[in-house]
C-alpha cells in the first residue's frame, strides 16, 4: 500500500508542473472494418466500435479520430483525471453505435437516453441519429456542436475505472465541459471557454429563447447520487437538462480556479485517487472525498452569486432555484 501512495504522490508532483493546455487537436485516426453476422466492427488504436449498419467512411473517420483524442485530452490537464498509470485499463474500450433509436432501446439503454455509459459492461450505446447536429432553423450558430453525446459518453467511459465514486453532479460537469469545448472531432479550444459553453447550450437546450437560464440550486445539486438524478431524467424529462446546464456551470467554476492553482478541485482528486485505489486493495471501506474542499469554506449562497455575477458579463443571466438550507458547503 505504501508503494501505492509514494506513486501517487509522484503523479501529483509530475501535474504540477504541467501548463493548463490552451487547445488539442487529434490526428485522423487509423481504423480496419470486419463484417460480422450482426454488423460492422470498426477496430482503432484503443477503441472496438460496433455497429449494426455499415457506417460510411468519413463518418467512421471522424467517430474514430473522436474516440481516440478523449483519454489524450484528459491527460493533457494538470489534474487527476483519469488513471495514466500500472493500473490504467489496457484493454480497448467498446463503443456500441445503433443505426436506430428504436434498437439502441431494445439493446437494454435508458428509456428517455439517447446516450449512455454502462458501469457494469464499461460500455457505451449511442444512436447514430443523434450524434450529428444540424444547424437549427433560424438561427446562426452552425453545428459546432457535432458528435458532442459521444464525448460526453466517452469521457464517463475514460473515467469510469477510477472515478465512479466521484459526486455525479461533478462526472456529470465534467463530460459535459469536455463535450462543450470539442468544436469539431477530435478538437478542443480551451481558451474563450466561456463562450463556447454558451453556445454549446444554445444548441443543446436553450435554442436563444430563454433570457434567464433556471438552474437547480447547489445544495440540491451536490446532494444528488446517481439514482436520483436518473430518477429526476425520467420524471422530469421536459427539462431534465437543467441539472446538466448546472453541474457543467459548477465543474467551470472548479476548473478556471484549478488552472490558476486557486480552487479545490485538485486536491479533492487526488483524495480521491487515494481513497479509491485503498478501497480497490480492500484495506479501508470507501469514505468519500469531502465535498468542502472544493468550495474551500465559501457558502453556496456566496459561490451562485460569484457565478451568476461572471455569465451575467457574459450575456447569459443565471438564476438558482430553491433555496440553501445551509450556510456552509455539506459534507456528502
Amino acid at each position: 500500500m505504501g508503494a501505492i501512495i509514494v506513486a501517487l504522490l509522484a503523479m501529483q508532483s509530475l501535474n504540477y508542473s504541467k501548463p493548463w493546455p490552451q487547445k488539442f487537436d487529434a490526428p485522423k485516426a487509423k481504423w480496419t472494418e470486419l463484417k460480422t453476422l450482426k454488423g460492422y466492427n470498426y477496430a482503432t488504436h484503443s477503441y472496438l466500435i460496433i455497429a449494426d449498419q455499415r457506417i460510411r467512411q468519413t463518418r467512421v473517420t471522424e467517430i474514430a479520430t473522436l474516440a481516440e483524442s478523449v483519454q489524450h485530452v484528459l491527460v493533457l490537464f494538470p489534474l487527476h483525471l483519469i488513471s495514466t498509470g500500472p493500473l490504467a485499463n489496457k484493454n480497448k474500450h467498446l463503443v456500441r453505435i445503433f443505426n436506430k433509436n428504436s434498437e439502441y432501446l431494445k439493446s437494454g439503454a435508458p428509456k428517455g437516453t439517447i446516450g449512455y455509459f454502462d458501469g457494469h459492461s464499461k460500455e457505451v450505446k449511442v444512436s447514430l441519429e443523434h450524434l450529428i447536429e444540424t444547424k437549427n432553423n433560424g438561427s446562426n450558430l452552425q453545428p459546432r456542436q457535432r458528435y458532442r453525446l459521444l464525448v460526453h459518453e466517452l469521457i464517463h467511459q475514460a473515467m469510469g475505472d477510477q472515478f465512479y465514486a466521484l459526486p455525479t453532479w461533478l462526472t456529470e460537469g465534467i463530460a459535459e465541459y469536455f463535450s462543450a469545448l470539442q468544436y469539431a472531432p477530435g478538437r478542443y479550444r480551451f481558451i474563450n471557454c466561456s463562450k463556447q459553453i454558451i453556445q454549446h447550450l444554445n444548441v443543446n437546450w436553450l435554442h436563444e429563447e430563454q433570457p434567464t437560464v433556471v438552474i437547480p440550486s447547489m445544495q440540491n445539486l451536490t446532494m444528488m447520487s446517481t439514482h436520483t438524478w436518473a430518477k429526476d431524467n425520467r420524471m422530469n424529462e421536459n427539462n431534465a437538462y437543467a441539472k446538466y446546464a448546472g453541474a457543467l456551470f459548477l465543474t467551470h467554476y472548479q476548473m478556471e480556479l484549478a488552472s490558476r492553482n486557486l480552487g479545490g478541485l485538485r486536491n479533492f482528486l487526488e483524495n480521491s485517487v487515494v481513497n479509491i485505489h485503498e478501497h480497490k486493495k480492500k484495506s479501508v471501506r470507501f469514505i468519500p472525498s469531502d465535498q468542502a474542499i472544493l468550495w474551500e469554506g465559501k457558502s453556496f449562497n456566496k459561490t451562485e452569486s460569484q457565478i451568476c455575477k461572471y455569465w451575467e458579463k457574459r450575456g447569459l443571466t443565471l438564476h438558482f432555484s430553491g433555496k440553501n438550507q445551509t450556510t456552509r458547503p455539506i459534507d456528502k
